[in-house]
């Protein structure tokens, strides 16, 4: 979502594209094609950037969030960016590789990418507040992985659960939440001492996690075909 331009970006995997809608209105504002199956998207507002990744064709792809004109295209080539995060205050942007378990680092003004391996199967990627560490969800491993972006290298990797999918920051604690698709639970955990706080279960296929002034929301995607429907858990954190 942009809140500066009042816009929320979607990507649209089926036809390899994304789509801008008003935040206001909801009307259609823009199509955005030629990133093959881009699977997040992140927006720089103090940039007028919105990035996304092609995790078929190992794009990272910057479009500008003003005339929706692409700006920037960067390839990595046998990478495979799934889950993004951008730090707004440096421009850097970070991409979990999920084929080679590994970070992508992409600064500002670099058109040469750096690489920080973290735990099997890396699919989506987290920030700290000061944006000093990254955490990575590694789906293949059921871990989370502690990122020392100055150094370069993963600190701690701490097992959270199975198919561990997404992860985020809770900005008011530093704690992170790791939401595990295969044993349905989402894992709260603090990053300075490496401690599972807590193991919520969280549904079947527990798919995504957003946390959000001091609630995180955690999306259960209920299976193809499945009689029962998706859900939202409203998990209320404490600090």
């Amino acid at each position: 979502m942009d809140d500066e331009h009042n816009t929320v970006w979607t990507t649209n995997t089926v036809d390899n594209s994304l789509a801008v809608y008003s935040q206001r209105t909801g009307r259609h504002l823009a199509t955005l094609p030629g990133v093959k199956h881009p699977r997040d998207v992140v927006v720089d507002a103090r940039r007028n950037l919105a990035w996304t990744a092609g995790l078929e064709d190992g794009s990272l792809v910057a479009f500008d969030t003003r005339t929706y004109q692409e700006k920037e295209r960067i390839t990595v080539p046998g990478a495979a960016p799934a889950g993004l995060a951008v730090d707004t205050r440096t421009g850097t942007v970070l991409a979990a590789d999920l084929t080679n378990s590994r970070l992508i680092v992409l600064r500002p003004a670099s058109g040469t990418p750096t690489f920080i391996t973290v735990g099997q199967g890396a699919i989506d990627v987290a920030l700290s507040t000061d944006g000093a560490t990254a955490y990575t969800a590694n789906q293949a491993a059921g871990s989370m992985s502690v990122v020392d972006l100055r150094a370069g290298v993963a600190r701690q990797e701490i097992p959270t659960g199975a198919g561990s999918l997404a992860v985020a920051t809770d900005d008011r604690t530093g704690h992170v939440y790791v939401a595990n698709r295969g044993s349905g639970t989402t894992t709260v955990v603090d990053p300075c001492t490496g401690t599972v706080l807590a193991d919520l279960p969280t549904g079947t296929n527990t798919n995504h996690v957003v946390l959000h002034r001091g609630t995180a929301y955690v999306v259960d995607k209920a299976a193809a075909g499945a009689a029962a429907l998706d859900s939202v858990h409203r998990v209320r954190t404490t600090g």
